[in-house]
């Protein structure tokens, strides 16, 4: 028996006397929801003269490199710390493939050895992800005005039953305080841009250096997801360092000067609201260093022979002060005084500009004030709300702080998705539905179909012809010499499985998860497992968003708002930062005629379609839900049938029926295992064993170098379509 081991397409050098195990898997039966990727144990490398370059000296106390992600992670470039691509072959036959990992270096009397391991593709694409975020993205392609226009026309992304699955689209979401007549019309701050999910899972495998093939994808259920926006306004980047400036006025009569400082007439200042009595407030939520800028020019009555200046206050307290000589000043005397300060403003901080005499805020002397300049300027990009026609730049408007390993793996838990890697392409990965990933062979059909007088060996499934390509027959690898280990489904799984979205605290969801003690489209499956009583979960970080009518209108929208002074007769909706969303989107038409608004202007008037959002893929005649169970309340007046197909049936109750049937079975046992069998290793292919269908979920520690048999686990197959 020949090993080999390529490391980043270098042979390295290996003890004639090495073993290693390897593990290969698809699922943890005993880990609900997880994936899992094949694996090693540690391999003991020798370092000698070829594998000390390899590793670029890396044992030698001070040795350091300047690593060049663009080469192999090999030689002189190698780095412990990123993954190595590696091939491992017996007898020239491949039987892992995947990425190496150096975890230890170990320096005995001048010998010296390398311990790893390696993991399989999917350890690598998780790896390269690490903690990188949704919004590290690049969706530049995408930059454009907010405009009517624009907004209508992405509605064409989702037309009818079919959908793009790339691009913006415009939902008509709910954030508070966006409505006109009763929830008829609607402010343009109702609709912010959103991406498709199909575009998210591209950008993040391919970002990552992988390649992918799924059908499931390109279905049109999949295409039609959207992520809205979640922040509490639609913010725009700007990349003018001006965060807001004054407009110029003039006081044609003469001013008296308060305590409350300069009056703010005709400012307008991105992210400062002016309190009366207080000064300009700052409202956003991240610190912001500008550089404050005062001009103030006019003519003042001042007779007490002091100095007059400008005071900048920050709540309360003195920034600095810029004085204007006393000399010569007496009454009606003009005075131009410009005046620069940085200022770091936290949110809530008060800012104010006063005039003073003596050092000391002065009311008097009358002003009057012919102009004012006050202008704040950042160096940074800032983070502004947009406004009507800016020009919105995309990479801003992704949610904030969600890390694309847990986008990627709430997508797999939502759809029951199982990823393998290819064999013969390198980083590349196939991702299918489990519905979708065994083979279905026609040369069985189920027993219910014929009479239970055909039943063989007590199986479910009757053979009706060999369908090698289909199965492969294990039954005289299994070693007999070892026990088998025949566990019922029930001692192995929980009593409850729980499908779950992440809880939220916006108006509906709490009001839904008060009443019924659950979250809005969970599900939870109660199996009657008499011996079992702990609880799996499958969570995902979405969370749900509740569909609400009014009987004023015929539109349906997703609503996410908070309200506040709910006991008064007129609570008042309040946009709140929320968790992330998923919708289906879809063009809905034949609606009562309504108006798009900015404020008090009318964009378009007359408009009988909308940019829906929302878990059922429409409102009014729905197919689909994106909820893994159907609500106990809707909060619209619904009239049709509501659909059975949902995520947990579409895609969960299968697989859930199979582990939990009364006649599901997890067989442990040993199997003799060639070389040509790991290079083949195929989980989607059935396992026929002594009369039953079996699902090969797990091979345990198989060692090429060795003739025993190999610890595998397998499920029964008790279905084998699914609708």
């Amino acid at each position: 028996m020949t090993l080999e081991i390529y490391i980043e397409g270098q042979r390295v050098d290996i003890e004639k006397n090495i073993s290693t195990q390897f593990t290969y898997q698809i699922d943890e039966i005993t880990n609900f929801s997880s994936r899992n990727t094949n694996f090693s144990k540690t391999i003991v490398l020798p370092g000698n003269a070829n594998n000390n370059k390899l590793f670029g000296h890396i044992f030698e106390f001070g040795v350091a490199n300047q690593y060049d992600s663009t080469e192999d992670n090999i030689g002189y470039n190698f780095n412990a710390t990123k993954s190595a691509d590696c091939l491992i072959f017996i007898d020239g036959i491949q039987i892992f493939k995947g990425i190496f990992q150096l975890l230890e270096i170990i320096i005995d009397n001048g010998t010296i050895e390398y311990e790893g391991v390696v993991f399989g593709d999917l350890g690598g694409f998780s790896d390269s992800l690490g903690i990188k975020t949704l919004d590290e993205l690049d969706f530049s392609q995408y930059d454009h005005a907010w405009t009517y226009q624009n907004i209508t026309n992405s509605w064409n992304q989702a037309s009818g039953t079919t959908a793009s699955g790339m691009g913006y689209y415009y939902p008509l979401i709910d954030y508070g305080n966006v409505s006109f007549n009763n929830k008829k019309d609607w402010d343009v701050k109702a609709f912010r841009p959103a991406f498709f999910v199909r575009e998210y899972m591209d950008k993040i495998i391919k970002g990552s250096g992988y390649t992918y093939e799924s059908p499931f994808f390109d279905t049109s259920l999949f295409k039609r997801l959207i992520i809205p926006n979640n922040s509490k306004e639609l913010y725009r980047t700007s990349t003018n360092p001006v965060v807001g400036t004054s407009s110029y006025y003039s006081v044609l009569t003469p001013t008296i000067l308060t305590n409350s400082g300069i009056p703010p007439t005709g400012f307008v200042l991105s992210n400062f609201v002016y309190v009366a009595g207080s000064g300009l407030r700052y409202t956003g939520t991240n610190p912001l260093t500008v550089s404050a800028s005062v001009l103030l020019q006019g003519t003042i009555n001042n007779n007490t022979g002091q100095a007059i200046g400008i005071l900048m206050m920050k709540n309360g307290s003195p920034l600095s002060i810029n004085s204007y000589p006393a000399g010569g000043l007496g009454s009606s005397n003009i005075f131009n005084i410009n005046f620069l300060q940085d200022i770091t403003f936290a949110t809530n901080d008060i800012f104010n500009v006063y005039l003073t005499t003596g050092g000391v805020k002065d009311s008097s002397f009358v002003v009057n004030i012919t102009n004012i300049t006050l202008d704040f300027k950042s160096e940074a990009n800032v983070q502004t709300p947009a406004s009507y026609g800016d020009d919105l730049i995309m990479n801003a408007i992704i949610p904030k702080g969600i890390k694309q390993r847990d986008f990627f793996i709430s997508i797999l838990k939502m759809f029951n998705l199982y990823v393998v890697e290819d064999k013969l392409r390198e980083k590349h990965l196939i991702i299918s539905p489990y519905i979708d990933f065994y083979s279905k062979p026609d040369v069985f059909l189920k027993i219910s179909d014929l009479d239970e007088l055909l039943k063989i060996d007590d199986t479910d499934l009757l053979l009706l012809e060999t369908g090698a390509a289909q199965y492969l027959d294990w039954t005289y690898k299994i070693d007999r010499r070892k026990p088998f280990r025949l566990k019922p489904m029930s001692e192995v799984n929980g009593r409850y499985y729980e499908f779950k979205y992440k809880d939220d605290i916006d108006y509906y969801n709490e009001q839904y998860t008060k009443k019924y003690n659950e979250g809005y489209g969970d599900r939870v499956v109660d199996t009657g497992f008499d011996f079992a009583s702990n609880r799996e979960s499958a969570e995902v970080i979405f969370s749900p968003t509740v569909l609400v009518g009014y009987l004023t209108d015929d539109k349906v929208v997703s609503t996410i708002f908070k309200k506040s002074d709910v006991a008064s007769n007129n609570p008042i909706e309040d946009r709140t930062e929320h968790n992330i969303r998923i919708l289906q989107a879809r063009r809905v038409g034949g609606v009562s005629p309504w108006k798009l608004q900015n404020g008090t202007q009318v964009l378009v008037n007359g408009l009988t379609n909308y940019g829906y959002a929302g878990h059922l893929d429409n409102p009014f005649t729905p197919l689909t839900d994106l909820n893994f169970g159907a609500p106990f309340e809707l909060y619209y007046n619904f009239s049709g049938t509501y659909p059975t197909g949902n995520i947990f049936n579409g895609f969960w109750s299968d697989y859930l029926a199979e582990i939990t049937d009364k006649d599901s079975k997890h067989l442990t046992c040993y199997v003799k295992l060639t070389q040509e069998d790991i290079y083949s290793l195929d989980f989607s292919k059935l396992i026929w064993i002594r009369g039953a269908l079996w699902r090969l979920n797990k091979i345990s520690d198989y060692n090429p170098s060795s003739s025993e048999p190999t610890k595998c686990e397998f499920i029964r197959v008790i279905e084998l379509t699914y609708a």
